[in-house]
Parts: structure tokens; C-alpha cells; sequence
């Protein structure tokens, strides 16, 4: 009977473990479901988040024609004004010392037109007999400057030529009174010059210069004033 006895409690005692390892092995697969699940939200939450529409940046607007004005306008002090006066050698009417005046105003980067009057005469004195010619020139000039084309890189140099057209008034006396232009060789009338040479300029508003040509000296020599 004992043997019975044993036997049945080590069935029944062998059928509650079996029972329990089944109940675990079915209880595994729910926990990991629960996980999955959870751990899908979170990415579901992102895809919900990554569908909203992102607006592209908006470009200032602009005003047609803005750009023009506010460009800096070009002021006075860059077109600067030149009076110029000074002294000839080697004049082209065979003697004297021509005297004269110019002014030049710049009108664009390189460029600049004015006007001169020069003066000159010469003559002879002897034994009280005495005779002279005097010549009156009025015209105009204009000139290109070589400083940006030569890169001189020296504000104060300004190498430059041109031309000059304008009126000569050509006029003789002597002692016996003898006047007028008959007895001269040199009439009045239309003249045509060129001109080459440069300025520096010494201070902001004092400089010097010299120039070679054709016309009413072959070189002349003077002073400029800045305005």
C-alpha cells in the first residue's frame, strides 16, 4: 500500500510542475507584446509630429529701384576746382615772357575743361628810338589726367594733357608812331595749343606745376590753388 502511496504523490507532484512551466511559457509572449506595444507609441507620436508642414523662409521685399537711391551721391569736393597761374619760357612769338592766368574745373573722373588769358610782350629801346609788340591770348582748354590710367598711386601727383583753342590779339607800336599789326609778323587771329605736364600738390589747397606744348610757350612754370 505504501508503495501505492508514493507513487501517486510523485504523479501529482510531477503534474503541478508541469502545469507551472506551461503557465510561464504562456505568460512570456504577453509581457513581450505589452513591450512591443509600448515601445511602438513613441514612434507612432513622431510620425504624427513629422507630418505637420514646415513653411519655407519668406525673402524681404524689396522697393523696384531702391538700390539706385541709395547710392551715395557724388559730392562737390570730388570735382574740385584749379586756378592756376604762372609764368612762360621759349615763348612762340620769339620774345617776351608770357604771363598768364588758367582755371580748370573738373567735370568727371578724368576730365577737365577751363579757360586762360595769357599776356606777353617784348621789344627794343635805343637812342630814344623804342618799338614793341604785345600779344593778348584768351581760350579755352580742356584736359584728359593719366593718374588712374598711369596707377601713380600718388594722390598728390596729377600727370595730365590736352589741347587749347582760342583768339590771339597780335598788336605793334614804335617811336614814330607806327601802330597796328603791319609792320608785325604776327596777325591776330585763331590759335590752336597742346599741352602736357603735371601737378603736385604741396598741401590740400597749394600746389605747383609745370608744362610743355604748343602754343603760347614751349614750357611753362607756376602755382595752383585748390577750391
Amino acid at each position: 500500500m505504501k508503495p501505492y502511496l508514493l507513487s501517486l504523490s510523485l504523479l501529482m507532484m510531477s503534474g503541478f510542475a508541469a502545469s507551472a512551466q506551461m503557465s510561464t511559457r504562456f505568460a512570456q509572449p504577453t509581457a513581450s507584446t505589452t513591450k512591443s506595444t509600448s515601445a511602438a507609441q513613441p514612434v507612432a507620436h513622431n510620425t504624427a509630429s513629422s507630418s505637420k508642414p514646415v513653411s519655407a523662409p519668406q525673402k524681404p521685399a524689396t522697393t523696384p529701384g531702391a538700390s539706385v537711391r541709395n547710392m551715395p551721391a557724388q559730392s562737390s569736393g570730388d570735382r574740385p576746382l584749379y586756378i592756376n597761374a604762372g609764368i612762360g619760357l621759349g615763348a612762340y612769338t620769339a620774345g617776351g615772357i608770357p604771363i598768364g592766368v588758367s582755371v580748370e574745373k573738373t567735370i568727371q573722373n578724368n576730365i577737365s575743361v577751363g579757360g586762360s588769358v595769357d599776356y606777353a610782350r617784348y621789344g627794343y629801346n635805343y637812342s630814344g628810338y623804342s618799338w614793341h609788340y604785345t600779344f593778348i591770348y584768351v581760350g579755352a582748354r580742356a584736359s584728359y589726367h593719366l593718374g588712374e590710367l598711369l596707377n601713380t598711386g600718388n594722390e598728390k601727383f596729377d600727370p595730365y594733357a590736352g589741347v587749347s583753342l582760342g583768339f590771339r590779339h597780335a598788336s605793334y607800336k614804335d617811336t614814330y608812331g607806327y601802330s597796328g599789326d603791319y609792320y608785325s609778323p604776327y596777325s591776330s587771329g585763331l590759335y590752336l595749343g597742346i599741352h602736357a605736364g603735371a601737378r603736385y600738390m604741396f598741401s590740400e589747397k597749394i600746389g605747383g606745376f609745370a608744362e610743355v606744348g604748343y602754343g603760347v610757350s614751349a614750357l611753362r612754370l607756376g602755382l595752383t590753388a585748390k577750391f
